[in-house]
């Protein structure tokens, strides 16, 4: 019977001294992980802080009711955009990119600002989405991406750019670009309709008329400066010269069929009402058709603008170290003076500076 006892303590002695190890050891990855946590945004931009941030999924940005912005995918996001201009060959154009430097990592920065502001545009418009009942399945996804993979190429060419510019797979591809832009168009579909329906109805009456009056004998110039908005209507509409891989996608079947000297009539874009008329069309020496163009345009509700005052309604915390929230404009911006000065510097530059072109 004592021996019993004594098997039973030793028993128990053993569990508490497994669960006061096993607690202990949870104490203290939860103290280290603690520490990590306040060593990155604390003091960043040093080898543990580059490493925790990439490894794991913390808040860079809180979205009230929408989610955060996670910092691993930041830095996901901003190693395709460093791998892109890697691979670019800018040297017969004179472009230089150097992200060594501290100039170039100032340069970086204000990439990464652009690619944060982006990702919160992406998210808020999911999330409006999703509450006006959009889903975008996993079926559709695919369909749109077959309709890339027609468009440029076979699926090993699109596959291989992909991995060659951006590091990307097509699953990255179909998670960073398609499904945000099929939530973009579902829900630009739906402000159309409903948020600026009113001043769309209105915008398309107006274009109308302008192409009565055009059809009537008015001269297309003195139309386009009564009807056009925009600082092309100061100059009877004028455009400029186009090559035709530079002509929105949705006008471009219409535009490149006309006539010199002929008007089209009313086409629609997403940004509004065009009214174009072909002024001129030659070959340049590479024999490229190029197109100058004229138009009389009036703009729909914009997109842009309404998500930008969606955004300007939320609440919003940076929570990573060289930004702040900019309540009026709905972005973020730098909290260091040096690289504001820098990125308005920069912006004067940037045809001289391929880090700072679009990707």
């Amino acid at each position: 019977m004592v021996k019993e006892n004594k098997e039973d303590n030793e028993g128990r002695t053993k569990k508490v001294k497994i669960s006061t190890i096993f607690l202990s050891t949870i104490i203290f990855l939860i103290f280290l992980f603690t520490i990590l946590v306040v060593i990155f945004y604390k003091f960043e931009d040093n080898f543990v802080s580059d490493n925790l941030g990439k490894a794991l999924p913390l808040p860079a940005v809180y979205i009230k009711d929408t989610g955060i912005i996670s910092t691993n995918k930041v830095f996901d996001n901003l190693k395709s955009i460093k791998t892109f201009y890697k691979n670019q060959d800018f040297s017969s154009t004179g472009y230089r990119v150097d992200f060594q430097t501290k100039e170039g990592l100032m340069r970086l920065k204000i990439r990464e600002k652009e690619l944060i502001n982006k990702m919160i545009e992406d998210k808020v418009i999911e999330d409006i989405a999703k509450e006006k009942g959009v889903r975008i399945s996993d079926s559709l996804v695919d369909e749109s991406v077959e309709r890339k993979i027609n468009e440029y190429g076979s699926d090993d060419f699109v596959r291989d750019n992909l991995e060659n510019l951006y590091g990307w797979s097509l699953d990255d591809f179909k998670e960073k670009i398609v499904k945000p832009s099929l939530y973009k168009d579902e829900l630009e579909d739906w402000v159309s309709e409903n948020a600026y329906k009113e001043k769309n109805e209105k915008a398309k009456d107006e274009i109308e008329k302008a192409f009565q009056k055009i059809e009537s004998g008015e001269d297309f110039e003195s139309v386009a400066e009564d009807t056009s908005e925009g600082i092309t209507s100061k100059n009877g509409g004028h455009l400029g010269l186009f090559k035709k891989e530079y002509i929105a996608a949705v006008l471009r079947k219409d535009v490149t069929s006309l006539n010199v000297d002929e008007v089209s009539g009313v086409l629609e874009s997403k940004l509004g009402y065009h009214i174009i008329k072909l002024d001129d069309k030659n070959v340049d020496e590479e024999g490229e058709v190029i197109f100058d163009l004229s138009q009389i345009y009036v703009p729909k509700g914009s997109f842009a603008e309404w998500i930008g005052e969606k955004i300007k309604e939320l609440e919003v915390k940076v929570l990573v170290k060289d930004y702040v929230w900019n309540q009026d404009t709905g972005m973020i911006e730098f909290s260091d003076s040096e690289l504001m000065e820098f990125e308005k510097k920069s912006m004067k530059e940037s045809v001289e500076d391929a880090s700072l072109l679009p990707v």
